[in-house]
């Protein structure tokens, strides 16, 4: 045989010995390797379509605030200006001061909901910043008293990511405003090299196994769907003291 096709031969012997080699010795293995592999699918596929429906949500919350929200923001002045002008009687000023009311509740919904598509917050300041709004709004209308405990400096991510710890938080506070009859709750976030781990805390009645097992627990379903999307690790607790989430986040270097 030719040397160049001998050495031809050689290399490809090698590689099939060394696909060989790397194949699971058993079939409990394969098994195990074909599950890890549809899991890595699956977490990948997630990672596709919460970027779409991430896209999407700012999509709409622009749209929302910029068409929408300036029409209601000139009608107000419109009405503004209306409501100085002479009126022939009590009943007219009442009406015109009820829509005026109207009006100011359609803008605070608006900005509600636009906020809940794209926190506006992100976009201003960061991280860091929307998260001690997210607090402060919690705390507002819940009455709960929640702690955030964390460094700016250390919460400077990439827009993905950012959205995707904001979303968390946000859907473990819904939850524990839901479920827990909580009196407080802390946020802890902590970065160590390239991985970013999150706590939050709760003092409230403590989820049971059976809760996290429903297929109705959406919440705790989209909260474990975004943490692998990213490639991370959760894990949920709950005792007569409360509920602790633990989540460790592998970052981009």
């Amino acid at each position: 045989m030719p040397r160049p096709l001998l050495v031809a031969a050689l290399l490809i012997a090698a590689r099939i010995a060394c696909r060989l080699d790397a194949r699971p010795a058993t079939i409990a293995e394969q098994r195990e390797a074909d599950a890890r592999a549809r899991m890595a699918g699956r977490r990948a596929t997630d990672y596709a379509l919460e970027n779409i429906r991430e896209e999407e949500r700012a999509h709409i919350a622009r749209e929302l605030h910029d068409d929408l929200g300036q029409l209601l923001a000139t009608l107000r002045v419109d009405m503004s200006l209306l409501m100085r002008q002479p009126v022939a009687d009590e009943a007219t000023r009442e009406l015109l001061a009820g829509m005026d009311g109207r009006l100011l509740s359609a803008i605070t919904s608006l900005r509600r909901i636009a906020s809940n598509l794209r926190p506006h917050a992100l976009d201003e300041g960061g991280l860091y910043f929307a998260l001690q709004s997210l607090r402060h709004e919690f705390e507002e209308r819940h009455g709960v008293a929640c702690e955030l405990v964390g460094r700016e400096d250390e919460l400077v991510l990439n827009d993905r990511y950012s959205t995707a710890i904001f979303r968390i938080v946000q859907e473990s506070l819904t939850n524990i405003a839901r479920h827990a009859q909580a009196r407080r709750v802390r946020i802890t976030l902590r970065r160590q090299r390239a991985t970013l781990f999150l706590t939050i805390e709760d003092d409230g009645r403590g989820i049971a196994q059976a809760d996290m097992e429903k297929p109705s627990s959406f919440g705790l379903l989209g909260m474990r769907e975004r943490v692998w999307a990213i490639r991370g690790d959760i894990s949920i607790s709950g005792s007569c003291r409360g509920t602790k989430i633990e989540i460790h986040l592998p970052l981009p270097e």
